[in-house]
């Protein structure tokens, strides 16, 4: 008698759940100790705030996200990292045409999504968007935020190329601070509030999702996560 199969299908290791949560709670951390330092009128909402403290903070959120991702980065599973990445930067034809549905993707009913979704792999051409718009800003942010280190009085920046130039860069570093903003809340609505997507919170919470929602949602992925076991 063959054994039915489990309900629910792995979806991410350990290693791709830890850099996730590692990189998305301390960016989060960043982004909130850093609203302060830029806009002056959320100071006088947190008690004792000053903005040596506020500054201190924001460094140290920074250094313990760089080092927790390269931790996990280098001690982690370094194939399934590989894989993952790849996945990410993967695009075709059926991208497009999702790109392009996108609209009617948000409103459609689960067998219109279904269908609107076809060719959809592990993830979709949204999810994917996002973590490259991510990976983006996140390297920019984080060259923007070095050059505005102080050093002797002014800045790395300053130091480098000028005290002209400091002023470009806090800019840049601001701007790209809100420009984040706007896939962050997207991000948060669709994992935790909005009921299609919802369901691949657990995912990341404990490494499976239930195997109907993988067929509505990642129909391509889904079939080769048959696949696999059935070879197992």
């Amino acid at each position: 008698m063959t054994a039915s199969p489990p309900p629910t299908v792995v979806r991410f290791i350990g290693t791709e759940r830890a850099l996730h949560w590692g990189f998305a709670l301390l960016y989060l951390a960043l982004v909130v100790s850093g609203l302060p330092l830029m806009f002056l009128e959320l100071r006088g909402w947190i008690r004792g705030y000053t903005p040596v403290i506020g500054f201190r903070l924001h460094l140290a959120c920074g250094a313990i996200w760089v080092l927790v991702a390269v931790t996990v980065i280098l001690l982690g599973d370094h194939r399934a990292l590989r894989r993952t990445w790849r996945q990410l930067i993967t695009f075709g034809s059926a991208d497009t045409a999702w790109l392009r549905r996108f609209p009617r993707w948000l409103s459609a009913g689960a067998a219109e999504r279904a269908r609107l979704d076809g060719a959809v792999g592990r993830f979709n051409t949204g999810q994917k968007v996002n973590a490259l718009f991510t990976v983006v800003t996140s390297v920019l942010l984080l060259a923007s935020g070095v050059a505005l280190i102080p050093v002797n009085g002014g800045t790395l920046a300053g130091a480098l190329t000028g005290a002209s130039s400091v002023g470009w860069w806090r800019h840049a570093h601001g701007w790209l601070t809100v420009l984040a903003l706007v896939p962050i809340t997207g991000h948060v609505f669709l994992a935790l509030v909005f009921p299609p997507t919802r369901g691949s919170l657990p995912g990341m919470l404990s490494g499976r999702v239930d195997r109907d929602w993988a067929a509505v949602h990642h129909p391509r992925w889904r079939s080769e996560s048959r696949d696999e076991d059935r070879a197992a």
